[in-house]
């Protein structure tokens, strides 16, 4: 869990890990450098629970890349799974999802999700295709990534590229391996959509995706150019 200024969102974002039917997690939140009651919050709540840890950065990384990455270094676990500090887990999420991914063999796998605005208000919610390849997922990203699990025995660990939707980078690197992820389709997280979202303003992020589709994966100017276009196609009305 990386976070930065959460104090306002990361108890509820913790108490959604605590809640959980499944109870063998550990929880490594990686503050970025808050200047807010964020680290004080996490340590006060660690002081109840053992599988709480807090990593604190020495200065601000601007980006959950580099969060997220030193907290998938720490961990310990044979499966690793994402959730940021406004977001929150419904409480049969680890249990469903480590059951579906036995069940189907996967290597990664993914679920629904509801959106919610600041005030919790109802936005909509996505469900993922049962199955993506990486053909599939060059279209746009079906992978929530407070949804995403990853079986390290499989995959050994893998890191979030530097870049702007950093997410995404990671799961083309992983599909384009060959590698099928596998969508649980129940809503079992809630996704905190806010105007300060990168997410929410489509055109601000389509740079981040010309640099994904042409440094990372390769694709020519025109190629890159056309995914870029078809991405925002597919995004609309995304959320129903």
């Amino acid at each position: 869990m990386p976070a930065y200024n959460a104090c306002k969102t990361i108890a509820n974002a913790i108490n959604s890990v605590k809640m959980q039917s499944y109870q063998k997690w550990e929880l490594i939140i990686v503050d970025d450098y808050s200047n807010d009651e964020t680290v004080s919050i996490v340590n006060n709540l660690a002081k109840l629970d053992s599988r709480i840890n807090m990593v604190a950065l020495s200065k601000n990384s601007g980006q959950p890349a580099y969060p997220r990455n030193v907290a998938i270094q720490q961990s310990k676990g044979d499966l690793i799974a994402f959730l940021d500090a406004d977001d929150e887990w419904l409480p049969d999420k680890l249990k469903n999802q480590i059951y579906f991914m036995h069940n189907v063999s996967a290597a990664i796998s993914c679920t629904g999700y509801s959106v919610m605005d600041s005030y919790e208000n109802d936005l909509g919610n996505f469900t993922p295709p049962q199955i993506c390849c990486y053909h599939d997922m060059l279209r746009h990203n079906t992978i929530g990534c407070l949804t995403a699990m990853y079986d390290v025995r499989i995959l050994g660990k893998r890191y979030f590229p530097i870049c702007g939707h950093e997410d995404y980078a990671l799961w083309l690197s992983i599909l384009r391996e060959g590698y099928k992820v596998h969508g649980l389709q129940k809503q079992l997280s809630r996704y905190r959509l806010t105007p300060e979202s990168v997410s929410s303003n489509k055109l601000k992020v389509l740079p981040f995706f010309w640099n994904i589709y042409k440094n990372q994966e390769g694709f020519s100017y025109l190629m890159s150019l056309l995914f870029c276009f078809r991405y925002a196609w597919h995004v609309i009305g995304k959320y129903n």
